[in-house]
């Protein structure tokens, strides 16, 4: 992933959060709104109640490894925000992933 496909500004976070669209499932919550740009742009937020760092690194890379085997499949021009949740703690990736699809798909970012 591209520094440049990144979301990092509090204010782009803030604007998802508030105007954005948001589905929860069982490991994961996605905000997704669309952008004036040709590409998507990714967030990924864990806070500490997922765990200690070794565990919210595992979190935002099992996030991080399902958004990129998706990518193919989704529209383009969204940005896109994904949330552990502390049941993340105990999922393998195909889990996560499936969760992450259904997320995309309740939000109509798959094509």
């Amino acid at each position: 992933m591209n520094s440049a496909e990144t979301l990092k500004l509090n204010k782009d976070f803030k604007r998802l959060y508030y105007r954005g669209e948001n589905i929860v499932t069982r490991s994961v919550v996605v905000y997704a709104q669309k952008n004036r740009l040709s590409s998507n742009r990714l967030g990924l937020t864990c806070g500490k109640t997922v765990g200690k760092a070794n565990k919210r690194n595992r979190a935002k890379r099992l996030m991080r490894e399902s958004y990129r085997l998706l990518s193919k499949e989704l529209k383009q021009g969204y940005d896109i925000i994904l949330i552990a949740r502390t049941r993340i703690q105990d999922k393998k990736c195909p889990e996560v992933m499936r969760d992450v699809r259904y997320a995309f798909s309740k939000l109509g970012l798959i094509k």
